[in-house]
């Protein structure tokens, strides 16, 4: 009776879970990986955990969730524990533009904004973060997607451009542990609008947490701002990493045809836009 309990329970998480990502539950075997079987993108990763969350389980290691099987047998734990309840980063489901995130406790004061996730925290960038930061934007698997592509500066000229043109930035921390794992930006602020850039450490992209940490920082934009809407660059080769999320969690505004030159060709550069409200005008 008991192994029939918990196979019912265990094909309705895969159930569940294909709804989540609308697909059929056959496609979705244990074995299936989430990456390279599924083709989940950031995104669509950040989507599970938020959903894992929901269910009470908590992802702090990105290398733990790789298949289908790690999720179900997560949800599964989770199903015969006690169930914790998880806090929206607002206390609410939030704006439709934003996907609820999960937050580790409430702030003592509701008005003081969020700036964690249960596996980062996000916090201001001091002297002792130059070196980490700097490491991060040159980077060999994460410069051609930043700033610099592929002609990082020296490194007192990045100090010194560090805050040029940004209205806000944050080093993202675990959430135990002070090495810094990414760099959250609002720059080049205009009249009701900001552009929004973020890098990580390659170990971290993809997984879906860094994602999450991108949404505290979009959320706290618009918490602490007058912003109707943050604008996002996205040249073509970082398309396929946020694809899940066109028209759902930011619009495609306009695309530059054959703006940005790397690796031999021209790509083509894509204006999105994140609205506090799921606003699609």
């Amino acid at each position: 009776m008991t192994a029939l309990r918990d196979l019912t329970e265990h094909d309705t998480h895969r159930a569940d879970l294909a709804a989540l990502l609308d697909r059929d539950p056959a496609t979705l075997p244990d074995d299936a990986r989430l990456v390279d079987d599924l083709g989940l993108d950031s995104l669509a990763m950040m989507t599970v955990l938020t959903w894992l969350d929901t269910h009470g389980v908590v992802i702090g290691n990105p290398k733990a969730l790789t298949s289908v099987g790690d999720v179900l047998a997560m949800l599964d734990r989770s199903a015969n524990q006690p169930r914790v309840s998880v806090l929206m980063a607002d206390g609410s489901p939030g704006p439709a533009g934003l996907p609820p995130l999960p937050r580790p406790a409430p702030p003592a004061d509701p008005l003081a904004p969020v700036l964690q996730t249960a596996a980062f925290r996000l916090r201001p960038v001091q002297q002792s973060d130059l070196t980490a930061l700097y490491t991060l934007a040159t980077h060999p698997q994460t410069a051609f997607r930043w700033r610099y592509r592929s002609a990082p500066p020296p490194m007192d000229t990045f100090a010194r451009e560090l805050w040029t043109g940004v209205l806000a930035q944050y080093v993202v921390r675990p959430a135990r542990g002070d090495d810094a794992v990414g760099l959250v930006v609002a720059y080049s602020p205009d009249e009701g609008h900001v552009h929004l850039g973020a890098v990580f450490d390659p170990a971290h992209t993809g997984s879906g947490l860094a994602a999450q940490a991108v949404m505290v920082f979009a959320r706290y934009l618009f918490h602490s701002f007058p912003l109707r809407k943050l604008y996002l660059e996205i040249p073509e080769f970082n398309m396929p990493q946020l694809r899940s999320g066109a028209g759902r969690l930011f619009q495609v505004e306009g695309v530059l045809r054959e703006h940005c030159y790397y690796a031999g060709r021209w790509w083509d550069q894509h204006i999105a836009a994140i609205y506090p409200d799921g606003d699609r005008a």
